[in-house]
């Protein structure tokens, strides 16, 4: 392996001209954003919000529509198509979201609703695939033929693409780095199993993880000043981060650990896949050093001393948008079929 986190050149220029927009739509646990691209995923015109998780389904399309009407009466060029990135399971062939732990959501045909509200032609894809493409397509994956792009949150998911496609397998399930087995322990994973690398890695696992210490030494999350909240269960993984960024030793450790495991989980990616890169994304990669630089560590560490891989390890060049040019390269491509 080499070049952890490096930089990706900016010197893959786009070919083509552009006549129509497409509209692009990210829904994920915390935040959503609908935005309109040209053909070439030049982003022309955005709409944010935070996800109102109360709110539940009506509320979400209602914002939708609103948003997306607003987006599409100001547009200069017509939209053609609409790409959506969904933050939860999806089935791709029939074109519906398939999570349960989404009130409202299970079953929900998302790109009939698209046609029939907004008259647009639509495909919808989980967070993870749509972040591969969009990574593949305009970000840090673009000259390669094989890359696995790693959503890194409140789960942990991945896309995987294979000579130049997503690599979806026999059930639509290909990707679901979270759910692979790590540890004996640790806690009840969200698929029920244990061990999985999600209950030892992700947001949920480090906030847990977090709460854990504190309950066990009577602590509070002094380092940030706020000795009302350290004493309630609310404690988030931005926090533990944060705390371990300013040197708290019990935080660095929750992180340390946390790294330690998806080190495992990455090397197993390597070794089955061999790709030309891993990009990671999603909101626990903001950690920055205190994840990343122990993460490195790791992965040296764990590394064979007779079989040696050339896979690069980046962050996603697109940030948070990973998903949301995604969902814009979807549309570029139902445009053209």
């Amino acid at each position: 392996m080499r070049g952890f986190v490096s930089v990706v050149p900016d010197d893959l220029p786009f070919k083509r001209d552009f006549v129509n927009s497409v509209l692009a739509i990210d829904i994920g646990g915390t935040h959503f954003r609908i935005a309109l691209f040209d053909q070439l995923g030049r982003q022309l015109a955005i709409s944010e919000g935070a996800t109102l998780r109360s709110g539940g389904r009506e509320w979400m399309l209602d914002e939708i529509r609103q948003r997306a009407r607003t987006l599409l009466g100001q547009a200069e060029r017509s939209a053609a198509a609409c790409g959506i990135s969904f933050g939860g399971p999806v089935d791709f062939r029939h074109q519906k979201v398939t999570s349960v732990h989404s009130p409202g959501w299970n079953n929900f045909s998302f790109a009939e609703w698209v046609d029939a509200n907004l008259g647009l032609p639509c495909m919808i894809d989980n967070d993870a695939n749509a972040g591969a493409l969009g990574e593949f397509r305009y970000g840090a994956g673009r000259g390669t033929e094989a890359m696995v792009y790693v959503t890194l949150s409140t789960g942990i998911g991945a896309g995987v693409i294979l000579s130049g496609k997503i690599h979806r397998g026999k059930d639509g399930l290909a990707g679901e780095l979270g759910h692979i087995p790590i540890s004996e322990s640790g806690n009840t994973c969200s698929c029920g199993a244990r061990g999985c690398l999600e209950s030892l890695s992700s947001g949920w696992a480090i906030a847990e993880r977090g709460r854990e210490w504190r309950r066990r030494r009577g602590d509070s999350l002094a380092s940030l000043g706020d000795s009302s909240r350290s004493r309630s269960e609310g404690i988030t993984a931005k926090e533990i981060a944060q705390a371990a960024s300013q040197g708290d030793p019990a935080d660095l450790e929750i992180m340390r650990e946390a790294a330690r495991h998806l080190a495992r989980g990455l090397l197993t990616v390597i070794r089955i896949l061999n790709p030309d890169r891993i990009i990671l994304g999603g909101g626990l990669t903001q950690a920055g050093p205190v994840l990343l630089d122990p993460l490195r560590e790791s992965l040296s560490a764990l590394a064979s001393p007779t079989i040696v891989y050339s896979t690069e390890i980046v962050t996603a060049q697109l940030g948070a948008y990973s998903p949301l040019y995604g969902a814009a390269a979807m549309a570029v491509d139902l445009m053209g079929q």
